[in-house]
């Protein structure tokens, strides 16, 4: 009998793996939805433009170019965890690169009927030429403004707000 029960990371590491295993490409524009549960969203302000790849095997890598001043700029994975009562930890693990460094910051964004709210990971993600790996756990119980219950939630990486390029060679999620 099959008895392995799909947590909330679940449906979000399936999107994520087919990133991973399809080939995509296009423009990168101020909302761009790559399929159910990824997109990126920045401040039109920004005149955000570009190209992103996934190529076989890799989740995303973006060359982005602003036109404007602006105020964020954020990838955005949908994580179906509308109840935390009996969780202990969200947390992702990733590899990262990108030509020049730079650091970046993520956060869980818990939404309601008042709006949202941010918890943001301890750490910085650093991008560098080498390839890097990352892994940061929020422990929920213990972390404001961590709501327990929320209409939704997302892992947002805030990326930079000038030109870059970057790579997510690989991304999962988990909550335990």
């Amino acid at each position: 009998m099959d008895n392995i029960a799909l947590g909330p990371d679940g449906q979000a590491n399936h999107a994520l793996a087919i990133m991973r295993h399809e080939t995509r490409e296009g423009d990168l524009a101020t909302d761009l939805h790559f399929l159910p549960g990824l997109d990126l969203h920045a401040d039109p302000a920004l005149g955000l433009t570009g190209r992103y790849n996934s190529p076989e095997g890799r989740i995303l890598e973006m060359e982005a170019q602003t036109h404007g001043q602006g105020g964020w700029c954020g990838l955005h994975v949908r994580l179906p965890a509308e109840k935390l009562h009996h969780v202990g930890s969200i947390g992702f693990a990733a590899r990262i690169a990108a030509p020049e460094v730079f650091v970046a910051r993520a956060c869980i964004r818990s939404g309601g009927p008042d709006g949202f709210s941010d918890c943001f990971f301890d750490k910085h993600l650093l991008f560098r030429p080498e390839e890097a790996s990352h892994v940061d756990a929020i422990p929920v119980h213990y972390r404001e403004p961590m709501p327990m219950e929320a209409a939704w939630r997302e892992l947002i990486f805030f990326l930079p707000t000038s030109n870059f390029r970057l790579s997510f060679i690989d991304l999962r999620l988990f909550v335990v």
